[in-house]
């Protein structure tokens, strides 16, 4: 898999992303980000650790962990995730109008696929439990 990243990944982003809000350091809920990703054709991938999203770019990532299953890699499709969350948790959707899951996008860059077509992506960083755990604590004083 030798160049699959064609665009560098990084924090400028397209003008029609910035546009949107979708931007470095932006905090964008899970479900909006979904569906702007859907209307503007790019693809997100969450990350869990925050090193990794930050140190690291979606094609060595893609390497990396090219042999594990994408349940068990430290990052995910965003589609991939909806799908398996809807399927372990049906009131899922419901849920996050009671605790939006709020993403921190990362950086922007732009894969090949195997047809070779370029495919946009934004990186995305889900919030950490200990986090959830301080906004609840700060909004229920």
């Amino acid at each position: 898999m030798e160049s699959s990243t064609v665009t560098p990944e990084g924090t400028a982003f397209p003008p029609d992303l910035e546009r949107l809000g979708v931007v470095a350091g932006a905090k964008i809920d899970i479900r909006d980000l979904d569906a702007m990703g859907r209307r503007h054709n790019f693809h997100v991938f969450l990350y869990f650790e925050g090193d990794l999203a930050r140190d690291s770019t979606l094609r060595e990532d893609l390497q990396e962990y090219g042999g594990v299953p994408e349940t068990e890699r430290p990052f995910v499709d965003l589609n991939a995730f909806l799908r398996y969350a809807g399927e372990e948790d049906p009131l899922f959707t419901r849920r996050l109008d009671e605790l939006p899951l709020v993403i921190e996008v990362v950086a922007y860059g732009e894969l090949r696929t195997e047809e070779g077509k370029l495919v946009p992506y934004v990186k995305g960083l889900m919030p950490f439990l200990d986090e959830l755990t301080m906004e609840d604590t700060q909004t229920a004083s």
